[in-house]
């Protein structure tokens, strides 16, 4: 395996892998990605603008990860790697090598993920990797037919995350959303629901 920094001649490879990463992504969440044109212009403006790009090669472009550097700190905006290349350590590469760079800059690197993406969420765990302090907020202006949603809680405090297709909840997580949409559809609150909790580690800690 090889791991290279985009330059202009391997631009190309980075704006087909950057359509997978869509289209994947896209099918996840049940929605109809753009055009592939628009993926390649955007990913040449990452380029074009200086996020720090690597690509992974197996004698074929096989992923990449993109860093950009905002809000005074460095983050990962993707990380991909095409499904036929998984479980060779690619992703692991590609990552170790965005934290050599960083390291030269900073002390810390972060990355948003999806709370569905629970493949990506136990990936970045075992990188050591940990979650943190951000809560997206949401507020429909028009009619948006969004229903699809699980209800999660954080502290007692409600939220939805979207439904996707091949989700891998166990049936104790499934039951567990089941359970809170109906204990808030039926009028919960969220003391009411930490008084609920706090009760039952109690006992389970006697």
């Amino acid at each position: 395996m090889e791991i290279v920094r985009l330059d202009e001649e391997h631009l190309p490879d980075f704006q087909e892998l950057y359509i997978e990463f869509f289209k994947e992504l896209r099918g996840k969440q049940g929605w109809r990605p753009d055009e592939e044109e628009s993926y390649r212009k955007e990913a040449e403006s990452y380029f074009r603008r200086g996020d720090v790009i690597f690509l992974a090669y197996e004698r074929e472009p096989a992923g990449f990860v993109r860093l950009s550097s905002r809000e005074g700190c460095f983050w990962i905006e993707e990380l991909f790697v095409k499904p036929e290349f998984r479980g060779r350590g690619i992703g692991r590469a590609l990552v170790e090598r965005a934290e050599e760079y960083v390291k030269k800059h900073d002390d810390a690197l972060y990355l948003f993920v999806l709370p569905q993406d629970k493949d990506a969420i136990t990936f970045w765990k075992r990188l050591g990797y940990d979650t943190i302090n951000t809560v997206e907020l949401v507020k429909d202006l028009k009619p948006s037919g969004r229903t699809a949603f699980h209800a999660v809680e954080l502290l007692g405090e409600r939220f939805r995350i979207f439904r996707w297709r091949g989700e891998k909840f166990t049936e104790e997580e499934r039951r567990f959303m089941e359970l809170l949409e109906e204990f808030y559809r039926k009028g919960g609150t969220r003391e009411e629901f930490l008084r609920l909790v706090n009760r039952a580690l109690e006992g389970w800690l006697e």
